[in-house]
């Protein structure tokens, strides 16, 4: 064998190894999104569409089961949970919008809804967000989510707010959220 070829040969089982290490770090870092991804692949999850300006915060459980029916939420009492809620209902997800996305969860308060939070995965959030401004309009910018603060895009809807990330996360199995939310003449 040439001095070429070992060369060669040295290389990539460094390239294959680096890919290896890279890979086990993804995946401890995302440990906690795994058991999604794993759901969204192995799966047959149901699509939805998600309407948004039908949402009301005047919704009770059972109009929000209608409203994404055909869709098997799992609702589960809460307390202290995120701004008040006490109740919330989930699903796995293969599509949203005809886009690919993991996760919907809608959260109530006094049995109320006040919030539906749809998951997209990381290689759709540019397609969402353009789907979103084409849909809504041009979006204002409504501050930071997340630890490093990455800005969330607005839309003021009659019946509440619409928010996404603006920034696609540079973790490729982070997700983007779409996230509704009832006006607060909605959640009387």
């Amino acid at each position: 064998m040439g001095a070429v070829e070992e060369k060669w040969e040295k290389w990539a089982k460094w390239g294959v190894l680096a890919v290896l290490c890279l890979a086990a770090v993804v995946g401890i870092l995302n440990r906690d999104r795994l058991p999604v991804y794993i759901d969204y692949l192995r799966d047959p999850l149901p699509e939805v569409t998600m309407r948004y300006a039908q949402l009301s915060g005047q919704m009770d459980e059972a109009a929000v089961h209608k409203h994404f029916q055909g869709i098997a939420l799992n609702c589960r009492t809460h307390p202290g949970g995120p701004a008040g809620t006490d109740r919330f209902c989930h699903s796995g997800l293969s599509k949203a919008d005809g886009e690919a996305a993991l996760t919907l969860v809608a959260f109530f308060s006094k049995g109320r809804l006040t919030s539906v939070v749809v998951h997209v995965p990381w290689w759709v959030h540019g397609r969402s967000l353009d789907r979103l401004v084409a849909q809504y309009g041009k979006a204002e910018r409504a501050g930071v989510v997340s630890l490093i603060g990455g800005p969330v895009m607005r839309w003021n809807l009659p019946n509440g707010t619409l928010e996404h990330n603006r920034d696609r996360s540079l973790n490729p199995l982070e997700w983007s959220a779409i996230f509704w939310s009832a006006g607060q003449d909605q959640k009387k």
